[in-house]
């Protein structure tokens, strides 16, 4: 029998978000008719649940998807909605705070299914939005095959450290780059990050001595990752915060070791095969940078092991796990 299932649509870009979006669409399984919210409502606008709700109400339509953190005012059909992180009730505006604690958390209480990335948040939304954990499923992200067959290698002179990412707070850029400023590591290294230079960030790196040893690549797109990724003498992603870190398995999965947070999901989603430090501590993270360069044992232990962790992602999966929540839940309807 067929499902129809009316999909949030909006989300397609080039953001994590999209990506989920793009792979679990591309593998919708026979019997799935889908049909798209049509209104071109911003993204992440506080008016997005009453949209949706008009939206459902016109559709003819047996379940509502949708692949971000926004849930409808209310439905006449069973939804299902991701929640991939609680970032808003930390590092957002006090406004993003409460509209999560007290609009959010409200409708999602009255979903079939919330969807989340990791077993770290789903011990949030039960903590700090009090929804039933018989509401959560774990539907982790996969990593592409473009990383696991890629051959191609970022040519440049010199060794690069990585960050893939945006620069908000959780991300603990500047963190980062002093650890590597003080790190014993040989002088010829250099520390790439994704998307452009700011202000605050270029007075942080002439402050630390280190410009001649950072390059900003601009925005990336994600066909030159997989090359990057592979050509990265190794990738950082010391976070603060994340809900799932999706850059931690594409790197692994191109032979890449990661330096990693000790905190968080990271830590699960890494699965002792990167080198976790202590975010808050930029000796821990300096530390672990120098156990990278001068520790070969250790470095070769993590590329094969990473490669090893990053095979149990998979874009099949997460599809395949994602469409059996959404019908299996209108079926108990």
């Amino acid at each position: 029998m067929a499902v129809r299932v009316l999909i949030d649509s909006r989300w397609d870009g080039d953001t994590g978000i999209g990506k989920l979006y793009r792979e679990v669409i591309a593998r919708r399984p026979a019997g799935v008719l889908p049909s798209f919210i049509r209104s071109r409502t911003a993204l992440g606008s506080m008016l997005t649940p009453v949209m949706l709700a008009r939206e459902i109400s016109r559709a003819e339509a047996d379940v509502f998807y949708s692949p971000s953190f926004m849930p409808p005012l209310y439905s006449r059909i069973p939804f299902v909605f991701t929640i991939h992180d609680l970032m808003h009730l930390f590092y957002y505006t006090p406004a993003h705070r409460l509209y999560y604690q007290h609009v959010i958390a409200r409708l999602a209480a009255r979903a079939k299914q919330v969807i989340t990335v990791s077993q770290f948040s789903k011990g949030q939304l039960v903590e700090l939005l009090g929804i039933d954990e018989q509401r959560i499923t774990v539907v982790y992200n996969g990593v592409d095959n473009a990383y696991r067959e890629n051959t191609e290698v970022f040519e440049t002179e010199r060794p690069y450290f990585l960050y893939i990412g945006n620069r908000r707070k959780n991300k603990n850029v500047p963190a980062m780059l002093a650890a590597f400023a003080r790190a014993a590591i040989p002088e010829d290294f250099m520390f790439f990050l994704s998307g452009s230079a700011d202000g605050e960030l270029s007075a942080l790196i002439a402050q630390l001595g280190i410009i001649n040893r950072v390059r900003f690549l601009g925005f990336v797109p994600e066909e030159m990752l997989p090359a990057l990724y592979k050509g990265a003498y190794a990738t950082l992603f010391v976070s603060l915060m994340e809900g799932f870190g999706l850059p931690v398995i594409e790197s692994m999965a191109s032979g890449t070791p990661v330096l990693t947070s000790a905190e968080s999901s990271l830590p699960e989603i890494s699965g002792g095969a990167a080198l976790c430090v202590d975010p808050h501590d930029i000796a821990s993270i300096t530390a672990g940078i120098e156990t990278l360069v001068n520790d070969g044992d250790r470095y070769r232990l993590l590329r094969t092991g990473g490669l090893e962790r990053a095979a149990l992602f998979t874009w099949d999966e997460t599809a395949s796990k994602t469409w059996s929540v959404i019908t299996e839940q209108n079926m108990k309807v």
